[in-house]
C-alpha cells in the first residue's frame, strides 16, 4: 500500500506544480481586474485539475477562466471622497444655511486653537 502511494506521489506533486503554474495568469488577471474571488476559484480548480491530469486539462481549463474574466466588466474604484460625499448628503440636506455657518464657525475655532 504505501508503495503505491509513493509511486503516485511524484505524479500527484507534478500535476499539483503544473496547475499552480497554469492558474497563476488567471489568478493574476483577476486581481488586476478587481475580481479576486474568481482569481482563487480558477486558481484552485486548476489545481485540482492539474493533480488529476496535468497540464493536459490545467491549461485549457486556466485558458478558459481568462476568456470569462475578460469578458467580465472590471469593476470600478471607488473614491473614498465620493463615498464620504454620498454619505454626508443626506445630512447636508436636512441642516439650514445657519445651521451650516454655525457648524463651520465652530470648526474653525476649533482649529485656530
Amino acid at each position: 500500500m504505501s508503495d503505491l502511494f509513493f509511486y503516485f506521489l511524484p505524479f500527484i506533486i507534478g500535476g499539483a506544480i503544473s496547475g499552480i503554474i497554469c492558474g497563476f495568469f488567471p489568478f493574476f488577471l483577476a486581481i488586476k481586474r478587481r475580481r479576486p474571488w474568481l482569481g482563487f476559484i480558477a486558481l484552485a480548480i486548476c489545481v485540482a485539475c492539474g493533480i488529476g491530469l496535468g497540464v493536459i486539462l490545467a491549461f485549457p481549463i486556466a485558458t478558459s477562466f481568462a476568456a470569462a474574466i475578460l469578458l467580465t466588466q472590471p469593476r470600478e474604484k471607488k473614491r473614498k471622497r465620493e463615498k464620504v460625499a454620498a454619505m454626508a448628503e443626506p445630512l447636508l440636506r436636512v441642516a439650514s444655511p445657519q445651521e451650516l455657518e454655525r457648524i463651520t464657525d465652530v470648526r474653525e475655532a476649533e482649529s485656530v486653537t
